[in-house]
């Protein structure tokens, strides 16, 4: 009798591994965990959440390098080009059209929305509409549904990631 039990609760015990191991490698597939080191360079240097930049370049992205929005932004972490060409001069990163350089750049773009507000939630409405338009809606206006969706995305994503 006592062998049964622990026959049973060894396949039990195996079939909860084989559960969270098959979750584990289906969300690695729709998170992909690609450019670790180019994430971990621009967290340290910008002093920022590995997991929020991985969430941002998801959100924007999907992490193809070659991403063009309607709008005309560009890359990893979707740029548009004068505020590449801006980041670029102001922080020294050049602008090479690598991964490693888009995923710094938008990095420091980031950076620099958090401090220019001082509020997660602002400088991602902000990287997605416009620090300008951010301004607006503190004043009473709404902010863009798809602006709402996107912070609540990106707060997602980096969920999902710090438990990757």
């Amino acid at each position: 009798m006592r062998g049964d039990v622990k026959i049973k609760q060894s396949i039990v015990l195996f079939a909860v591994i084989t559960v969270i191991a098959a979750l584990y490698f289906a969300a690695v597939g729709f998170f992909p965990l690609k450019y670790s080191a180019e994430v971990r360079e621009a967290g340290e240097k910008f002093d920022l959440d590995e997991n929020l930049i991985r969430a941002v370049i998801l959100t924007e992205s999907g992490y193809d390098e070659s991403a063009v929005s309607s709008a005309g932004a560009e890359g990893l972490m979707q740029l548009m080009p004068s505020t590449r060409r801006w980041i670029s001069e102001t922080s020294g990163i050049p602008s090479d059209g690598s991964a490693r350089s888009e995923i710094l750049l938008g990095s420091a773009y980031l950076r620099y929305l958090l401090d220019l507000t001082g509020d997660e939630t602002d400088a991602l409405m902000s990287y997605n509409a416009g620090y300008s338009n951010v301004l607006k809606w503190k004043q009473g206006g709404t902010p863009f549904p798809e602006t709402v969706e996107y912070v609540r995305k990106v707060r997602f994503f980096g969920k999902i990631y710090a438990l990757l």
